[in-house]
């Protein structure tokens, strides 16, 4: 354009030169000068332009772009709350909580794919974090942090706040972190925390939780999540553009502290430069009825009761146990294995080594360590259950207690019937020795099958209910939740002739007979009790009818005193029973631990008169399951004490941890323990000799101590 206004600065075209060309025409001075006239009017016009823009900028709009530089925004500082603590009995800390850091982030703020990258760099669950940012996209919570990763490492903290425009929306939040100072001891009580999920936050009793949180995923820590949940507060500061507390010579980080300070981290803010502060809330502390003393105790019995099952060369690797005030329900030491850290959780699963514990905890190999086998646990009660049938015996007068049955040897069979062979433990065994005559006592205290064969063989046989022994059973509790206040309680299974029908695959198993009741009435046949059922109904024994609700929590108090809660629940109901009944069947419990009773190796030379029963569950393929039952009479603070060991070949494993418990309990000194020599009563491998039908056509289980 100017080359067009200005011409040929060089000349125009002329005449040919010699060689060809043209020759340049001359340039007058009088056309120069215009075309400088031309070229200073340009510069002119481009200087007046920017002194203009100039003008306009820092005198007309200086006012606004002042206004815009001091404008102020809100800068909110999480001020964490404490979870609730959780105590034992006594007051001993077993879970508190210890300063952290949290990583958190604004959905609105960040792309996906740069979420998923921050995950990855903390080591986060990346599933789900990206799960809470989709739940935050579809239900519109696009401005409430959502938690990328609790107690984060001081390394990647570092990296990622020195990156916050890379990561927009990135918050880091001093908070509290959840600590178990007693490690695996009563990992199943307690249970373990961890980043509230997508699932989670959709459920009505989440209601008013923050994207952010961490909540109780088992064990009392879900129970009690409602009283040990803290809520946050909040520092709402007045903040310009760059991130200044507005009057003061302060910029918060990307942590909510401000930068520059003594500290490497920075120092927080003081709060009284705050527009605004809330509160926050801490939770509720928790007091359970756990005894920690009595807890290790119970864990070091179990322990070695698994050891002794596997040096007689069955598996050993499972087993539960749990001490229970037969009063009123408190349950004083629980324990399932095998087991786990809590601590595994905290801060989500980390690092080499805890992803391949993780991986393991969570493989066939590891043999189910999450589930808390006293609650859960379904087994068949064996001979534990015959004190039952022998009430039932009592209350429908099939028999008294001066009744006796004559083993011979011979085959028992149900009455009318021609064909199949029960036999008891002893003949199993082949001991080479019989029962003989006995009487209800003699018949617990010896663990007679053929003695509780008859005893259900007789009701039957008096009776025209189908379901009138089950239904006796479950008076005590059996086929129904105890109502404990842990979560995945199983009810168990008391069969009855309905249930016969449906769960029968042909025809002849859908059959119900008196073999049936026969094989229920030695605890075996599709009978399936948890350790916790078992305990309660032997409570019931001790205080005289009464059907306790079993707990874990005693009462809940505010951080620093105050009102607290009684947490202690109504008890489920009673059973009614005579003196006699229950006087005749704690007089055969007791035999059972004095000479002639099944578990008298085990109490040999014990301070203690205890009240119990053995038993041996047949479990198909599987190693039997061991157990023992019962409690120490004339003690002014009764418990009942059961211990159960999966794989045990027998019931003597059991015998001898339930005496260590009862002894530490009530004489504080240590039993012989694992020094007792197990003898040979109601073992495996009885099932040999088991019929292979009764008269109904229906193949009986194989009978059980």
């Amino acid at each position: 354009m100017i080359r067009n206004l200005l011409g040929n600065p060089f000349g125009t075209p002329g005449k040919k030169n010699r060689k060809g060309g043209r020759e340049s025409a001359a340039i007058t001075k009088a056309r120069m000068q215009v075309r400088v006239v031309i070229l200073g009017v340009l510069v002119a016009v481009i200087f007046a332009v920017l002194i203009s823009r100039l003008w306009y900028l820092q005198i007309l709009s200086s006012d606004d772009f002042t206004v815009s530089a001091e404008q102020t925004y809100t800068r909110e500082v999480k001020v964490p709350a404490q979870r609730g603590m959780i105590y034992d009995r006594d007051g001993e800390v077993l879970v508190d909580n210890v300063p952290g850091l949290n990583v958190t982030v604004v959905p609105s703020a960040i792309e996906r794919e740069k979420l998923g990258e921050l995950a990855g760099i903390l080591e986060a669950d990346e599933d789900r974090v990206l799960g809470l940012y989709d739940a935050a996209m579809e239900s519109g919570s696009l401005h409430s942090p959502i938690l990328v990763k609790e107690e984060a490492g001081r390394d990647a903290v570092t990296y990622v706040s020195e990156r916050t425009r890379e990561y927009p929306g990135l918050s880091i939040n001093d908070d509290y972190t959840r600590n178990y100072p007693v490690g695996e001891t009563a990992a199943h009580v307690l249970g373990y925390t961890g980043a509230i999920t997508e699932e989670e936050l959709a459920r009505e009793d989440y209601e008013g939780f923050d994207n952010d949180a961490i909540v109780g995923k088992s064990g009392v820590e879900l129970e009690y999540e409602s009283l040990l949940h803290g809520t946050p507060g909040a520092e709402v500061y007045n903040v310009d553009a760059q991130g200044r507390i507005v009057g003061e010579d302060q910029q918060l980080d990307a942590m909510g502290r401000v930068a520059g300070g003594e500290n490497e981290e920075g120092e927080p803010p003081d709060p009284e430069l705050a527009e605004r502060i809330e509160e926050p809330v801490p939770g509720r502390d928790l007091t359970l009825t756990v005894d920690l003393d009595l807890q290790q105790t119970v864990e070091e019995e179990l322990d070695e009761a698994l050891v002794r099952a596997r040096e007689e060369g069955y598996d050993g690797q499972a087993g539960a146990a749990l001490v229970m005030d037969p009063e009123d329900g408190e349950v004083l030491a629980m324990a399932s294995r095998p087991d786990f850290d809590p601590q595994l959780f905290v801060g989500g699963i980390t690092g080499a080594e805890e992803q391949e514990e993780y991986e393991y905890l969570t493989s066939e190999e590891a043999g189910s360590p999450f589930s808390n086998r006293a609650v859960s646990g379904t087994y068949p009660a064996a001979s534990t259950f015959k004190a039952f049938t022998g009430m039932a015996g009592l209350a429908f007068d099939a028999i008294d207690p001066s009744s006796t049955f004559t083993d011979t040897g011979e085959c028992w069979r149900p009455r009318g019937a021609t064909e199949g062979c029960w036999q008891s433990w002893r003949q199993f065994l082949d001991t080479g020795t019989n029962h003989g005559t006995q009487d209800y006592e003699d018949a617990l205290a010896d663990s007679n099958d053929k003695f509780f064969y008859e005893v259900a063989d007789l009701i039957w046989n008096g009776t025209s209910d189908p379901n009138l022994l089950p239904e006796f059973y479950e008076r005590f509790g059996f086929g129904q939740r105890t109502g404990v206040d842990l979560g995945s309680e199983e009810a168990g299974r008391v069969p009855d002739r309905e249930w016969q029908q449906e769960a029968g695959q042909t025809e002849e198993d859908r059959y119900w007979s008196v073999g049936r009741w026969v094989n229920l009435s030695i605890g075996q046949g599709d009978l399936l009790v948890t350790p916790l059922q078992l305990a309660r109904s032997y409570a019931a024994l001790e205080n005289g009818g009464t059907l306790v609700t079993p707990h874990v929590a005693r009462e809940a108090g505010a951080r620093g005193g105050g009102d607290t809660e009684d947490l202690t629940p109504e008890p489920a109901g009673s059973v009614e029973f005579t003196q006699q009944e229950i006087s005749s069947t704690v007089d055969g419990l007791r035999a059972v631990t004095e000479p002639g009773g099944t578990a008298v190796a085990a109490f040999e030379g014990s301070p203690l008169s205890v009240i119990g029963k053995t038993g041996t569950g047949e479990m198909g393929e599987r190693d039997p399951v061991g157990w023992f039952v019962g409690w120490a009479e004339a003690q002014e603070e009764p418990v009942v004490v059961l211990v159960m060991v999966e794989g045990a070949g027998g019931d003597q494993v059991a015998a001898p941890a339930v005496r260590g418990i009862l002894e530490a309990r009530h004489t504080g000194e240590e039993s012989p323990g694992s020094d007792v020599t197990p003898v040979p009563t109601e073992s495996a491998g009885r099932a040999a000799g088991a019929p292979a039908e009764d008269n109904a056509g229906e193949p009986p289980a194989a009978p059980a101590g």
